[in-house]
């Protein structure tokens, strides 16, 4: 039998039951300065500053002065608990606790719900070493009356646009109002944009829908979501600031950082369950507010308000940080969750500066049906992120692991605990594939497909060493495995993951072309293949990286985004992927290059890539079959055979090593 591939592999220096990671990260934390704990302060001068714990006054009751807009940005293919999921069980996570609380809520999607839950069973949201919550199942969905549902992934961007503009109009004409913003979805690190449907929300267009000023909290779990906390654009010529965007936001990863979902389950699919920034929140939120009458109905007469519930907003995040390293993810470190406070009012009541209405969301939360933990898991595996494993239950598990041939978190069966293929000329899945053909676009039988896939994401999977339960990276890793294992095996997939495969393994080949063309020494004398680029993030100064990621980022021919056309699946290329941006990056940072340094060789390298297009571009109309297509086109149309740039045919996702 096949075995899966293995995932992240922790280095001697993150022994995830040693908890002198943990400490060291909370003796960073000092009392009630935001800044040691995810705090992005708008101004400088705020600076080391500490806050109080609890707020000088009562704020006012906020139930009705709250206008909730929420969107989940998941497509319909995409949105399996098996792939992306965990997005969508964030996303009812968060309604059912908010759900009722305030008059104006709108919830956006653009999925099938019904067709999700009977094709995948209900979602759930929570540690798979632990008792889940079931957050989406039939019923909870025919009961969900603030959901609206878009008839298309490609005007999801649309909607959402439309409906945050006229909550905030709304809430401006009414003089004393707020609006609270729920996004979860994929994420970009180039412009800190989000994937709604078919289309990249990109932070400034949100930016442009804040036609009025009015109090705005914004709450993420999607990957890179902290660019949004404080973000500053200068002018680069004056270096002056143009635009700051001030607003209160609780972001679940940092500007250069991917969020995390729970690790996958053994059974059920091997699914996520949603995200470990928002069990934190709950959790944090069911503390807080657990003796709180509920509040379903907007006009219920006043309630005793506890010292938890008017702590200040510096001392919230304070508590959520707490909680998530404390309680929740003994790596919760790792994920720099991020907040900012409007006009650094980090003084004010929590309630007030983020609009979360006064009710009890423990006792919401615990209307939600349990499920148990996953039985085919050990609490002392490795992935198991509970701070609070015990060193009996992780030696208990490295003693069953050796005594079994492997108890693996991904089968739950003995035998599974190697990373590469079967040995012995084993085919892959090959009693359940049997010699059916695919008419493909790779010909050959599907189950010659499969050994590909499975071939080539050995090797992936081998140079690409990250978490298996990242924004950007789960749902492949887990593609890969399942397909190796045997459990996906129709044609449209596996060439999919083909196709997101071959992109992903191109770029890394690119970026050592690049160091080649540019005379810059490989890091640490490696290829991109076989370079760490998570440790090399840990070296390098925030700034300095940022600075020099978009200088790339800048010279996007450099590094093309996946293809990812929704009038043909058969082309997309799976979501974005920054391993050849990184190891250039370190190439520079190692070699000791000045910024002035850095600038020239990018501007040499963007003229021999632009060089080599249009050599190649230049090829191809020579063929005599496209040079007349091309002749009778351009007739049609009255163009001149020369009058469009090679450089704008350049296809998405096309990087140089496809003109090698």
């Amino acid at each position: 039998m096949a075995q899966p591939y293995a995932g992240y592999k922790f280095s001697a220096g993150e022994d995830p039951n040693d908890p002198g990671m943990m400490s060291k990260a909370l003796g960073k934390m000092k009392l009630r300065t935001p800044e040691t704990y995810g705090g992005a302060l708008l101004e400088s001068t705020t600076t080391g500053r500490q806050y109080d714990e609890f707020n000088i006054h009562t704020p006012p009751d906020i139930t009705q002065k709250t206008r909730v807009v929420a969107v989940c940005g998941l497509t319909q293919a995409d949105a399996s608990p098996a792939d992306n999921g965990w997005f969508l069980s964030d996303f009812f996570a968060f309604h059912h606790l908010f759900t009722g609380l305030t008059k104006h809520q709108t919830w956006i999607h653009c999925l099938d719900l019904h067709q999700l839950v009977t094709s995948f069973r209900p979602y759930l949201h929570g540690s798979p070493f632990k008792t889940r919550k079931v957050v989406m199942d039939h019923d909870i969905i025919s009961k969900a009356q603030d959901m609206v549902q878009c008839n298309s992934a490609g005007g999801l961007k649309l909607m959402f646009k439309r409906a945050l503009r006229k909550e905030v109009q709304e809430a401006a004409k009414a003089g004393d109002e707020s609006v609270l913003v729920f996004i979860f979805g994929h994420g970009q690190e180039e412009h800190f944009g989000v994937q709604l449907g078919t289309q990249w929300l990109k932070h400034k267009e949100f930016q442009n829908e804040m036609v009025h000023e009015v109090p705005t909290t914004i709450l993420s779990t999607a990957c890179f979501s902290g660019g949004w906390s404080c973000n500053k654009t200068f002018d680069k010529k004056t270096n002056e600031l143009k635009h700051q965007f001030n607003k209160t936001t609780m972001m679940a990863a940092g500007p250069e950082k991917t969020s995390y979902s729970w690790s996958i389950t053994a059974t059920l699919g091997k699914r996520f369950c949603g995200s470990v920034f928002a069990s934190a929140l709950v959790e944090s939120l069911t503390r807080v507010n657990d003796q709180v009458q509920l509040r379903d109905i907007p006009d219920n007469d006043e309630v005793e308000i506890t010292p938890e519930q008017e702590r200040t907003y510096a001392a919230f995040c304070e508590t959520v940080t707490e909680t998530l390293l404390k309680d929740v993810d003994r790596l919760g470190f790792e994920h720099e969750i991020t907040f900012s406070a409007e006009n650094d009012a980090w003084n004010m009541c929590w309630r007030e500066r983020t609009g979360f209405p006064l009710a009890s969301f423990k006792k919401r939360w615990d209307t939600l049906a349990d499920r148990p933990a996953d039985p085919h898991l050990h609490p002392g595996d490795p992935f198991n992120k509970d701070p609070h494993v015990t060193s009996e239950q992780a030696a208990e598990y490295l003693r069953l692991e050796q005594e079994d041939g492997g108890i693996h978190m991904y089968s739950g069966k003995k035998g599974m605990t190697g990373g590469s293929l079967a040995k012995g000329g084993t085919t892959v899945g090959s009693s359940v594939l049997g010699k059916r053909k695919t008419s493909g676009m790779y010909g050959g039988t599907l189950q010659a497909l499969i050994n590909q896939v499975s071939c080539l994401g050995r090797q992936y999977l081998d140079s690409y060493n990250v978490p298996q339960n990242t924004g950007n990276d789960g749902s492949l890793w887990n593609r890969i495995n399942r397909i190796h294992l045997g459990e996906l095996t129709d044609r449209e997939t596996v060439e999919n993951v083909l196709r997101c495969i071959q992109y992903r393994m191109e770029q890394m080949t690119t970026a050592d072309r690049y160091l080649a063309i540019m005379g810059v020494p490989p890091p640490m004398d490696q290829d991109c293949h076989e370079f760490d680029t998570k440790s090399f993030k840990r070296d390098i100064d925030s700034g300095r990286y940022r600075e020099m990621i978009d200088l790339i980022f800048e010279r996007e021919l450099l590094f093309p985004p996946p293809m990812n056309d929704s009038g043909n699946p058969a082309l997309n290329q799976g979501l974005p992927f920054y391993k050849g941006h990184h190891y250039v990056i370190a190439a520079f940072y190692y070699a000791k290059m000045s910024k002035s340094a850095v600038i020239e060789k990018l501007d040499l390298l963007e003229a021999s890539v632009k060089e080599v297009i249009e050599e190649e571009v230049a090829k191809y109309k020579q063929v005599p079959e496209i040079k007349s297509k091309r002749h009778k086109l351009f007739h049609v149309f009255g163009l001149d055979l020369g009058s469009i740039s090679p450089l704008k045919r350049r296809s998405r996702g096309q990087s140089l090593g496809s003109y090698a």
